[in-house]
């Protein structure tokens, strides 16, 4: 992607927090590389009330000025499906501190109708950077169909060309609302996917803990909290794969990723295979692309990069935290 140092990218952020959507968040707000200019909560690791409270206090412990929108509580068509199974009730699971109770306060307006107006009155400017279900995006095309020519990019964190997490074969974000997923792979724009078979290839673990507590800042030994329960998710292990800041390492540095042409669309029916992405790769001989694929990523170059911007981010925040 490219992009001047003097004009910072203008974001978007649809989340559902979620830790790794806290990091990628904190990148957004971090790397002078981006302007962070609203941010719209949806239901996924955890329902609405949970993300968005988990959205508020993140924003009160930073004193952020960005405005943060409630938006869709439930997906398009099917029962809600969350990940508090793994990542615990309010999707934050830590091994000690916790964020503090004190949230800001919501700002007014539906996150749909919030990105509709945003983005209609900054025609082609605004990336839309989705890392949570995709109700709120294909909400947002259905209520303004001119939405998906507006924006500047859509990018997604997403899917797999492989193995899932969900099921065997589909990963969560998309398996959460499969039918707003091929609703906006239906729309026309293009879409950079970062699935996991690309997350995956980026890592954190111990020596990234041990380097936040050695800040010791309030906010890095919160961070470091978060992080060491997140790199123990899966047991036996003390490594995970980051997914939310993936994307966003690649909005700053294009030249660590492989992306390759794709036509991707979500499988609906299926009895095992529900909320895959099937990825025809063969185009344009099989089928029109609508979708740039991350296939490889530079893991060591993202994860230093990522520390390189969170930690001066973290200790600039609000004592307390």
């Amino acid at each position: 992607m490219s992009k001047s140092s003097s004009s910072p990218v203008r974001i978007w952020l649809d989340t559902d927090p979620g830790f790794d959507d806290y990091m990628a968040w904190a990148l957004l707000q971090a790397d002078p590389r981006f302007s962070l200019e609203g941010v719209g909560v949806v239901a996924g690791n955890a329902p609405l009330e949970r993300t968005l409270s988990n959205a508020l206090r993140i924003k009160a412990m930073h004193g952020l000025a960005v405005p943060v929108h409630a938006g869709c509580d439930r997906p398009l068509a099917q029962a809600q499906v969350t990940a508090q199974d793994v990542l615990g009730m309010d999707a934050m699971r830590s091994v000690g501190r916790k964020l503090p109770r004190p949230q800001a306060p919501v700002t007014p307006g539906h996150a749909v109708d919030a990105l509709i107006a945003h983005v209609r009155a900054n025609p082609g400017q605004i990336v839309l950077l989705a890392v949570g279900p995709l109700t709120n995006v294909a909400t947002a095309f259905a209520r303004a169909p001119d939405l998906p020519g507006l924006l500047k990019h859509l990018v997604i964190m997403g899917g797999s060309t492989d193995r899932g997490n969900t099921s065997a074969v589909a990963e969560f974000n998309i398996a959460a609302d499969p039918e707003a997923a091929q609703e906006v792979f239906d729309s026309g724009i293009e879409v950079p996917m970062f699935g996991l078979n690309a997350c995956r290839q980026v890592e954190v673990g111990p020596e990234h803990v041990a380097l936040l507590r050695g800040d010791g800042s309030p906010a890095a030994l919160l961070f470091a909290d978060l992080l060491q329960a997140y790199t123990e998710l899966i047991s036996g292990r003390q490594r995970m794969a980051v997914y939310d800041p993936t994307p966003v390492a690649w909005l700053a540095h294009p030249e660590w990723f492989r992306l390759e042409p794709a036509r991707v669309d979500i499988e609906l029916v299926g009895r095992h295979t529900r909320g895959m992405t099937v990825c025809e790769f063969r185009v344009p001989r099989r089928a029109a692309p609508n979708a740039l694929v991350a296939m490889q990523a530079d893991g060591g170059a993202v994860t230093d990069w990522m520390m390189g911007v969170l930690r001066p981010f973290l200790a600039r925040a609000a004592e307390g935290a």
